[in-house]
């Protein structure tokens, strides 16, 4: 099987948008717009609804605002057909997202990742948390928002504002992005019932789907009280598969190769060329994949949302408003790995010390692309996980105007996001010097022909021996609390001014925990060969290529149930006996991860919003001055070492308070017929992420992972002063071409990731730490810490084209087409490995390209969408050569095609098709600048049929 990689341009990605006839696209919707009213002549209404209706609308609101915003609406329940809510905001300019098991989860916005994009539901600050897979970033412990735990349908109105103002609460550099849930008084009937049934089937995983929404909305006769509640359900199996190295290392590490072992072209030594402490020889050392391996990952996903709303409106001057949000996201996956582990082994009894290199070919790059090789240890690794997000808000606001020039809104909220991974279990078989092994990279960089030279689904070729095999059982949970109030006066002292007011109090909680065995992971049973045949079962190859099935794995229930993992004592297996008992802070590799953040933020702020004639033009906008005030009180744990040698566990905790002045300005003015010019100006910061922010630390010693990992308390926010200037041309009803500048001048940069490899002994840990792991205290550990770096600037522009075809003649003038494009460049400077001088580099999560188009038809019957989503490739993670195997590590470009088509039968049903990812798009992560592989994996085509109604 055989993908190329992607490394399309953006003019692809709209080429190919020209020529789709249907779209996921996330802005659908069936919002009614007027598009001009009848007089007293007596003319006619004219109503624009379905997608047009709701691009109208969007256009709308983006013209009439101060500052840059773009708008996503959709007025019922069934109107946003992506998987879930991540993939809708993507269409936005300038919004990229990153994936995991298939969906979006988390999102960047000119260039600025997730830690740097603010969330608000329903007017209030939250943060949504889940897990992930290891390579997708795992448990979720910053500020980020994880989009993936909520269904699209909850949301009828998404606002992405890319410029800041003083009423708004501080935290962003990126962006704020406002989800906005159904209320009833929002709709103009007085009873509102809308649904949709789908069916989904994934061509990969050969699942099929189910997928429902619904929404009641009714008031009363005169409008002033009204009632609603929306579900939305649904349930996905997702298979995801493909080939990983766990990064790639230099052939003279972990020991190096056996002295037999014979490479044309190169001697033992050569092969075998230690990396030079200050980086010098690096470009002269042979390369090759850590851990090669073939990944299985299977995923079920349910998602529960509920939405509830209450309006009164009590008089012509008295509003309340109480709404309620609660969503449920659980998931089970199973990932199951057929690896060679030697080559990122360092042992005594084996590992890459005793691998032969039988022959071999080296690439341009120093890579050994082609392999084959004797005494290889290979291992299965079969990971379990169950995952459960619960998330549940509650707010209500309280507007009253005292005189027709003065108004107040009281604001009282709640939200807290509960993460928990009960269940983390990985049980690995081991197979020790196999013979006849082989990789070949060359005819495919990204998904190598891999000889195992032996049958992998015979239960006797495998082993589980205590000391080598892993077991290990590990429990994650991180919660975040919001509550907030607030109060602001309006006070429009003459038609063109008015003056804004207000205060707020915040708090932030933050809890993490993590749970581990005591002892080394490497305790485990050693099972006898009837036992082990008893114990495992057969990974079925699911899609007809056996590199990703057909082997022994595990029989995960069996080995709970018969070897007692969950009891939580020392039990007894074979006459061995084996230590099961669990434990947080007292666990050198647990520990980083047990750590609290309590955040209070006061704030207050005076705005003036003006619309007043400059001569011929009518300038409007919003000048005004924010003041924060942030208490931070942080809690972590750290191993203390008595000068007797004994080590303590002991709390550390640092309280600290810091202030920020935060001047904003936005302008607007129509120079011109149907021009609008923008200009904004603010200082803005976002506090540093939480799991940063720990004083402790924590220890990793696996065969292929050794990391050490610690906070920073005294981190500083990041702070930046953003420009932009953008014009927009409003050429016909519901289109526009607009074009935007903008520059974010980084100050300080809070919680830049610095990496050094050094080792054990110079990391100021207790050498008992290792006892029991076969580590020496000369190997080497990753060190990895986070400082305050020294910031830098990002540019970038964005292009916005819509356009309603209506000039066409015949059935072509039901074409349209929206197109955007962003470009950013940032070049940051970091602190240097060693203390050195600052290395400047690229903007972790930052694409310099990004682009979305749709092209899309619609009658009064039918309705076809075809959508493309571009991102160019992005950096997770810059080393500045502080590490001897990479530079950087990033994700490759990616291109994905959606579709969608609907038939309205009757006023009340329509039948709808949508398609996501229709060209199979990969995941593509690469190590250094060289491109090297990390993980090339595909999720398949997803498809859904189904029925929308509303009466």
């Amino acid at each position: 099987m055989s993908h190329p990689i992607h490394r399309r341009s953006p003019v692809l990605a709209l080429t190919i948008a020209a020529l789709c006839a249907g779209s996921a696209q996330a802005q659908e919707t069936s919002q009614n717009a007027a598009t001009s009213t009848g007089s007293e002549g007596g003319l006619e209404e004219v109503v624009v609804t379905g997608f047009r209706g709701s691009v109208n609308a969007a256009q709308d609101e983006k013209r009439a605002a101060s500052g840059v915003v773009d708008v996503i609406k959709a007025e019922d329940i069934a109107d946003f057909p992506d998987n879930n809510l991540a993939e809708s905001i993507q269409r936005v300019p300038g919004v990229a997202i990153s994936r995991d098991g298939g969906e979006g989860r988390s999102l960047s916005v000119r260039g600025l990742g997730p830690d740097f994009t603010r969330v608000r539901i329903n007017g209030m600050e939250a943060v949504a948390t889940t897990g992930g897979a290891d390579a997708n970033g795992g448990v979720n412990r910053g500020r980020g928002f994880d989009f993936n735990v909520f269904a699209s349908e909850l949301f009828n109105s998404i606002t992405v504002r890319k410029t800041a103002s003083a009423d708004v609460e501080e935290g962003s550099l990126g962006a704020t992005v406002d989800l906005q849930t159904a209320r009833p008084l929002d709709f103009t009937d007085q009873w509102v019932v809308a649904g949709s049934a789908q069916g989904g089937y994934n061509d990969l995983s050969e699942s099929t789907d189910p997928r429902l929404a619904g929404l009641l909305s009714w008031q009363n006769a005169e409008s002033t009280l009204g009632a609603l509640v929306s579900v939305a359900w649904s349930q996905r199996d997702v298979l995801e598969e493909g080939h990983s190295t766990v990064r790639w290392g230099p052939s003279g590490a972990n020991g190096g190769f056996n002295a037999a072992s014979t490479l044309p072209g190169y001697t033992v030594a050569q092969i075998n060329a230690s990396p030079a402490g200050n980086g010098s020889n690096w470009d002269q050392l042979l390369y090759h994949p850590r851990i090669p391996r073939y990944d299985n990952w299977q995923y079920e996903i349910e998602r529960l949302g509920v939405t509830g709303s209450l309006q009164w409106r009590a008089s012509d001057r008295a509003m309340l408003t109480i709404d309620a949000l609660y969503s449920n996201a659980q998931t089970t996956r199973a990932e199951n790995y057929i690896e060679a582990l030697s080559f990122s082994r360092t042992g005594s009894a084996g590992g890459k010390p005793f691998t032969i290199i039988r022959d071999g070919v080296v690439n341009a790059q120093n890579e050994l692309v082609y392999g084959v090789f004797d005494d290889v240890d290979m291992r299965i690794e079969s990971r379990y996980d169950e995952l459960e997000t619960e998330f549940q808000q509650y707010t209500a606001a309280f507007e009253y105007q005292f005189t027709d020039s003065f108004k107040t809104t009281a604001f009282v909220g709640r939200s807290q996001s509960e993460f928990s991974n009960p269940v983390q279990t990985t049980i690995t078989l081991d197979r020790a010097d196999s013979d006849g092994y082989s990789w070949d990279y060359r005819a495919n960089s990204r998904e190598p022909v891999i000889n195992l030279g032996f049958d992998p689904t015979d239960p006797a070729a495998w082993t589980m021996t205590n000391g080598v095999s892993d077991l290990r059982i590990r429990r994650n949970y991180a919660d975040n609390e919001f509550t907030s109030t607030k109060l602001v006066a309006d006070w429009t002292v003459v038609p063109e001014l008015r003056v804004s007011f207000g205060g707020e109090a915040r708090k932030f909680e933050y809890d993490s925990r993590e749970y581990r065995r005591a002892v080394a992971e490497t305790q485990t049973p050693t099972l006898t060969a009837d036992q082990l045949r008893s114990l495992t079962t057969t990974l079925s190859a699911l899609t007809g290529d056996p590199n990703y099935g057909s082997y022994v794995i595990p029989n995960y229930n069996a080995m709970v149930s018969q070897l007692n993992l969950y009891c939580d004592c020392v039990t007894t297996v074979n006459g061995q006996s084996i230590d099961l008992r669990m434990y947080g802070i007292e666990n050198a590799t647990a520990r980083s991860n047990w750590a609290s953040v309590q955040e209070d933020a006061y704030a207050g702020f005076v705005q003036a919003n003006f619309d007043v004639p400059v001569g011929p033009i009518t300038l409007r906008g919003d000048v005004g001055l924010r003041y924060a005030r942030t208490k931070q009180d942080t809690l972590g744990y750290a191993a203390i070492t008595n000068p007797n040698g004994s080590v303590d566990i002991s709390p550390l905790r640092v309280e600290r308070e810091y202030g920020n002045w935060l001047p904003s300005l936005n302008l607007a003015a129509e120079l011109i017929q149907d021009v609008v010019v923008r200009f904004s100006a603010a200082k803005v910061i976002t506090r540093p992420t939480l799991a940063s922010l720990s004083p402790g630390g924590s220890l990793t010693i696996l065969p292929s992972n050794r990391v050490y990992n610690t906070g920073n308390p005294f981190l500083d926010p990041t702070k930046a002063t953003n420009l932009d200037l953008a014009a927009e041309w409003y050429f016909a009803p519901g289109s526009m071409l607009s074009v935007g500048l903008f520059q974010k001048d980084i100050s300080t940069l809070s919680g830049t990731n610095i990496a050094d490899s050094v080792p054990f002994s110079s990391l100021g840990l207790p050498a008992s730490l290792l006892n029991g792991t076969n580590v020496q205290p000369g190997d080497l550990f990753e060190y990895r810490r986070v400082v305050n770096g020294d910031g830098g600037k990002i540019n970038g522009f964005e292009l916005n084209y819509q356009h309603q075809l209506r000039f066409l003649p015949g059935f072509l003038s039901n074409l349209g087409v929206l197109a955007n494009y962003t470009y950013v460049d940032a070049d940051i400077d970091y602190p240097g490995p060693g203390g050195s001088a600052p290395v400047s580099g690229p903007l972790t999560n930052l694409s310099k390209d990004s682009a979305n188009a749709t092209l899309f038809y619609e009658d009064e019957r039918l309705s076809l969408r075809g959508s493309v989503s571009y991102r160019s490739g992005y950096v997770t993670a810059f080393a500045g050569g502080a590490r001897e195997s990479s530079t950087e590590e990033g994700v490759n470009s990616s291109l994905t095609v959606d579709a969608s088509a609907s038939y309205k039968v009757t006023d009340a049903l329509s039948i709808t098709l949508e398609a996501l990812n229709l060209t199979d798009e990969f995941q593509d992560f690469y190590i250094d600048t060289d491109d090297r592989v990390v993980l090339y994996h595909n999720t398949g085509r997803q498809y859904y049929f189904g029925a929308r109604v509303r009466f």
